[in-house]
C-alpha cells in the first residue's frame, strides 16, 4: 500500500516576491480604496481597523530593515523545505490548494481532483495583467513560469483518490480528467492557480514530481466547506492514499494563509499549535466568519493537518513571519511547517 512520508505547509503571498520597498504599493490601496477588511470575524473599514489596533504599535514593524529580515527568514525557511523535499525524495506529491477563478469560473466545486497525465502552467497575457490590482503583476515571477510549461501529473492516483473519497468517504468530489480551463477566449486561458504554481517554483523548484492537485474551495463562500468538513476530508484523503495498491512514497503539500489580508498573530499561533498537537477539536470548531478573505486558505491546511494526523506524522514549525504593510496590520502572515514520521 502507498505510504505518506512527508508533509509540507508553505505560505504563499505576492509580498514574498515583492521588494520590501514595494509593499507600499499595496499599502496605499489598503488605506484608500474603501474595501473593508475581515478581522476577528467581522468586516471593518481601514480607518476603524487602524484605530482598533493602535495600541499594538504596528507602525514600529514597518521599517525597511524589519521587512527585509522577514523576507530573508521566509526564503531561508523555504530553502529548508526544499532541502527536506529533495532529501525525502517522494515518488508522488499530492497538493492540497485552492483556486481563485483561475481555472474554475462557470462552476465552483467544493472539492475537486485533477487526474491528468500532464498539468500545464503558463504566464499571464498582457491583457490579463492589465486587469490585475496594483502591486500584483510584479510578484508573478514567484509562481508563474517564463513560458508554457508542462509538469507531470499522476492520473492513476488521482482517479483512485476521487473514487475512494466518493465511494468510501462519502464526499462529492468533482473529478477533472484534464486541467479545467475556459474554452474559446484566450484572454481567459490561465495557467495553474498560484496556490500550486508557488509550490512548483519555491518548494519543488526544478524537480517537479508527478503530482495530483486537490482543490478545496476556500474563496467562494456559498459552497465553501466548513472547517470540520475540511478536517474530515483530510482524514479520508490520507485513508485513500493508504488504500492505494502501490508501494509509492507520497508527500502532501499545502499552501496559502495564514491570516491575511489582516495579520492576526495570536490567531495564527493558536492555529499552528492546534495543528502541531494533533488534537482536532480547535481546528474543527473554527467558525466560517474567522475563515474569510485570505485567511480562508487555512482550510487547505486543516485538511492537510488532518491527513498528517491520520497518517501518524508530526508537525514541526520551521518558521513564522509577519509581513505587515500598514499601521492597521494589513499584509500577510507566513507559516512554514513540515510533517515527518514520528
Amino acid at each position: 500500500m502507498a505510504e505518506i512520508v512527508l508533509g509540507i505547509g508553505c505560505a504563499h503571498t505576492p509580498q514574498l516576491h515583492t521588494l520590501a520597498r514595494d509593499w507600499d504599493i499595496r499599502a496605499a490601496r489598503d488605506r484608500q480604496d474603501g474595501v473593508p477588511f475581515w478581522y476577528k470575524g467581522r468586516k471593518l473599514p481601514y480607518a476603524e481597523l487602524e484605530a482598533l489596533r493602535r495600541d499594538e504599535d504596528i507602525a514600529s514593524q514597518l521599517s525597511m530593515p524589519i521587512r527585509e529580515q522577514a523576507l530573508e527568514r521566509s526564503f531561508a525557511a523555504m530553502d529548508r523545505l526544499h532541502a527536506l523535499y529533495r532529501q525525502v525524495d517522494p515518488d508522488i506529491v499530492v497538493i492540497v490548494g485552492n483556486d481563485q477563478k483561475e481555472i474554475f469560473s462557470g462552476m465552483i466545486p467544493a472539492f475537486a481532483i485533477i487526474a491528468a497525465p500532464t498539468i500545464a502552467n503558463m504566464p499571464r497575457t498582457a491583457e490579463q495583467n492589465a486587469r490585475l490590482p496594483a502591486g500584483i503583476e510584479i510578484a508573478d515571477h514567484g509562481h508563474l513560469p517564463d513560458g508554457h510549461t508542462d509538469y507531470p501529473g499522476h492520473r492513476a492516483l488521482g482517479l483512485h483518490l476521487a473514487g475512494h473519497l466518493v465511494c468510501e468517504g462519502g464526499f462529492d468530489v468533482t473529478l477533472c480528467h484534464e486541467k479545467p480551463t475556459v474554452q474559446g477566449d484566450q484572454s481567459l486561458l490561465y495557467g495553474m492557480p498560484h496556490a500550486y504554481g508557488f509550490l512548483y517554483k519555491n518548494i519543488m523548484r526544478d524537480h517537479v514530481k508527478p503530482h495530483v492537485p486537490v482543490d478545496v474551495n476556500c474563496w467562494y463562500y456559498e459552497n465553501s466547506p466548513t472547517a470540520a468538513r475540511c478536517y474530515d476530508f483530510g482524514m479520508v484523503l490520507a485513508q485513500a492514499i493508504a488504500a492505494w495498491e502501490s508501494d509509492a512514497r507520497v508527500a502532501l503539500f499545502t499552501t496559502g494563509g495564514l491570516t491575511h489580508f489582516v495579520v492576526d498573530e495570536a490567531w495564527d499561533r493558536q492555529f499552528l499549535a492546534a495543528m502541531a498537537s494533533g488534537k482536532p477539536d480547535w481546528l474543527r470548531a473554527i467558525p466560517q466568519n474567522e475563515l474569510m478573505a485570505g485567511t480562508s486558505e487555512c482550510k487547505s491546511w486543516i485538511a492537510t493537518a488532518a491527513a498528517m494526523n491520520q497518517a501518524g506524522l508530526k508537525m514541526e514549525l520551521v518558521d513564522y513571519q509577519r509581513l505587515y504593510r500598514t499601521e492597521g496590520g494589513t499584509g500577510s502572515s507566513c507559516g512554514f511547517t513540515v510533517w515527518l514520521p514520528a
